[in-house]
């Protein structure tokens, strides 16, 4: 017997728990028993399965492929290689023979990305084994050469690498942590703590991972419920630990049932989105998005919803059982992002081109279908009657609505970004929404407050021209800026803010002040310095330059890193 037929011998006798009797028949029949495992056809039949069944899933996470041993690990990596060539080259024959436009799109995009999966195996070295794997027709020299060479385990972890297939059969498949490692193709004998310390590794919390699935071979699964006892008995929360597959299907019944169930209470009929002409579907889609935007904890709810879909539907591929559920998700999918996009300059479906496409059952290009907004600036420059003869012809009030809150929060938070002064205007913008939300206005008067405030931000982009001051030092005379002064007090003002920044960029900022305590301390002496000798008295008190020495040492640490480099915090 070949010295891995004996360790996996071993490893099938501690499988099973046999007694000595038992043990002794199975020495008698082993070499059979892992001839039938490991037989050419059975493989080969399995690396089919995980070339079909990898490129198939809805989240794309990394893989892990368990075999039985070292050996038959190598055979594994070979043999999936084969057939993901094989697959590349149906691909490669398809987008030959395709004159479809979306399709070549598709299978383009899916070529390149199956191209780049990488793969590797990662065993324990042993003394001869590089001699001992010859007579199977095993050369480990070049993947020995490389786990020895590459940092696999770093690679491997990180999502964004190509390396998205590992072959193991011992190593990594316990204490070893990938995060969004989503699927294990299980073909080993596995029991109690090591059984649930394998499935763990593709248990692990991911953004966009709802679940990991296990791909089971060789009827591990018949010993799950003793090793959850086990479990159990070290207080694991088990009962979450292992579900079978048709509860993932079950979970997308029900998640498709909730959110139709939510969209009807709110008038939105997604059967007749279905079945409705092309044309009438992106009428329906702006309809609907207008209506579901109106209220921000119903809009909000929606996208939490949508987003629960989706990964549903992900978490289920690539079983035929979802193929059911394609259109339903597909729509929901389109008229979430269609909410989400609404602020941007236009709403160009070719970010979800596809999904739009499938809904509409038709090739559209790109470009076709965008959905555009009169921004903030057209807007400003237009007078009142102007303006409430534009809203009033708007059927999509809501969106339009949606659309400027949206550009006016970037807007604010840009230019807060140098001015801390600027926070009043999302203040009177957070007033403004609440209030609207209250019932306090209508519509039509939100609008127009948006406008104005719109217009508003408009000057306040001027002000530092008007004040003869550099944005830098606007920012700062607007900290030290107190109410009631007069002319000569406000003039004053701007000339300490002008020296002030002057002195601290000609003498104070140096490289990486913020790190050294003497150049911090040199900052704030100047910046008391000059407010004590500058600032019109008695207006402003020691307490007063207590107090804003204190506000512009912080807005200065906060944006310079030196002279030279003002950073938006």
């Amino acid at each position: 017997m070949d010295p891995f037929s004996t360790v996996i011998k071993n490893v099938v006798m501690d499988f099973y728990d046999l007694n000595a009797s038992e043990e002794e028949k199975v020495e008698e029949e082993f070499s059979t028993f892992y001839q039938l495992i490991t037989r050419e056809d059975r493989l080969n039949a399995i690396a089919r399965d995980i070339v079909e069944h990898f490129t198939g899933r809805g989240y794309n996470g990394k893989a892990m492929v368990v075999s039985i041993d070292k050996k038959t690990a190598v055979r594994m990596y070979d043999k999936v290689k084969k057939e993901w060539a094989r697959y590349i080259s149906k691909l490669r024959l398809e987008l030959s023979k395709t004159t479809d436009e979306r399709k070549h799109e598709e299978l383009l995009s899916k070529i390149e990305k199956f191209e780049d999966t990488d793969m590797a195996v990662v065993v324990s070295q042993s003394q001869n084994e590089i001699s001992d794997l010859e007579p199977f027709e095993i050369d480990m020299k070049p993947l020995r050469d490389r786990m020895q060479n590459e940092d696999l385990e770093t690679e491997f972890k990180d999502q964004n690498s190509n390396l998205r297939i590992v072959f193991v059969c011992a190593m990594w498949i316990t204490g070893f942590d990938v995060p969004n490692l989503s699927t294990l193709y299980l073909d080993k004998p596995l029991k109690n703590h090591t059984l649930m310390q394998t499935i763990a590794r593709a248990n692990r919390v991911a953004e966009g991972k709802t679940n990991g699935l296990i791909v089971d071979y060789i009827g591990v699964f018949k010993n799950v419920q003793r090793a959850l006892a086990i479990y159990a008995a070290t207080k694991t929360d088990s009962d979450e630990i292992i579900k079978d597959k048709q509860e993932l299907l079950e979970n997308l019944k029900s998640q498709v049932s909730k959110t139709s169930e939510f969209l009807l209470k709110e008038d939105i009929n997604l059967p007749v989105l279905l079945q409705a002409p092309s044309e009438q579907k992106i009428l329906l889609l702006e309809k609907y998005a207008n209506a579901l935007v109106a209220d921000a904890e119903k809009k909000k709810q929606f996208l939490n919803i949508a987003s629960n879909l989706h990964n549903s539907y992900l978490a289920v591929l690539p079983d035929p059982s979802a193929e059911d559920y394609y259109s339903q998700v597909t729509a929901i999918k389109v008229l979430a992002s269609r909410i989400r996009d609404v602020g941007n300059l236009s709403v160009d479906v070719s970010a979800v081109k596809k999904d739009l496409e499938d809904l509409l059952d038709r090739s559209i290009q790109t470009g076709e279908y965008v959905i555009t907004h009169k921004r903030i600036k057209d807007l400003s420059a237009l007078d009142a009657n102007t303006l409430h003869d534009f809203f009033e012809k708007l059927e999509n009030k809501n969106m339009q609505i949606e659309s400027l809150k949206s550009e006016l929060e970037q807007k604010i938070s840009d230019m807060v970004k140098k001015n801390k002064a600027r926070l009043k205007f999302m203040e009177r913008l957070d007033s403004l929404l609440s209030e609207y939300n209250n019932g306090a206005h209508d519509i039509d008067q939100l609008f127009e407050d948006l406008v104005k405030l719109a217009k508003d931000l408009s000057e306040e982009e001027q002000r530092a021209v008007k004040e003869n001051l550099t944005e830098e030092e606007l920012a700062i005379f607007d900290l030290l800026l107190k109410d009631n002064l007069n002319p000569n007090e406000t003039e004053k003002v701007k000339k300490t803010a002008r020296g002030l920044l002057s002195k601290l960029k000609a003498e104070k900022l140096v490289l990486d002040w913020r790190e050294k305590e003497q150049s911090r301390s040199g900052v704030k002496t100047t910046i008391e310095d000059i407010l004590y000798d500058s600032l019109p008295e008695p207006t402003y008190s020691q307490k007063d330059c207590d107090y804003k020495g204190a506000e512009i040492y912080n807005f200065i640490y906060e944006h310079y890193l030196d002279s030279q480099n003002f950073v938006y915090a």
